[in-house]
């Protein structure tokens, strides 16, 4: 039970203004509330790190920004899935597409504004990581690959939404 209070309280403090346009606002609250209801089936009880925790405001971006018909709480899970899974080799990353529908959207992503700082701190950039500062090789599971938390979120997402709620197991 405490871990999806660490949920629900996550997207509380994200619930932050976005916009002076009220509509902008409550769209942003309504994506918000859907990638938490969304996720919570698979939100891990045992671990308080990984990919996971940048899945609320990853998905809540993607809700908000996307090109959908839909309002947020609307959207198809099969087509939110298709909004995250990353692009093949050519079509752009979803660090790119949600760049590009926020500035659609007339969000200046290089102001000081906390959409802003959410949006720049999951696509920076962070080398592979297979090292400890010391030297010591990690055990394989820690591994960093290297990319941006919005691209590993989105991944966790894609297939927790898969699983929870269209029922497509990894499992062949």
């Amino acid at each position: 039970m405490g871990d999806m209070r660490d949920l629900w309280f996550a997207a509380g403090r994200l619930d932050f203004p976005v916009s002076t346009s009220d509509w902008t606002n409550y769209r942003w609250n309504r994506a918000l509330r859907r990638s938490a209801t969304l996720i919570e089936p698979g939100w891990p009880k045992h671990y308080s790190s990984g990919p996971f925790t940048h899945a609320l405001p990853t998905v809540a971006l993607v809700l908000y920004a996307g090109r959908f018909e839909e309002e947020p709480d609307k959207v198809p899970v099969e087509q939110l899935v298709a909004a995250l899974i990353p692009g093949r080799i050519g079509e752009p990353q979803i660090e790119d597409t949600v760049r590009e529908a926020l500035t659609k959207r007339r969000h200046d992503l290089d102001d000081d504004s906390p959409l802003s700082a959410l949006f720049r701190q999951l696509t920076e950039y962070h080398p592979p990581i297979a090292y400890t500062a010391s030297g010591s090789e990690l055990p394989s599971a820690e591994h960093w690959p290297g990319g941006t938390m919005m691209r590993e979120a989105a991944q966790w997402a894609a297939h927790c939404l898969n699983y929870h709620h269209l029922g497509v197991s990894d499992r062949a």
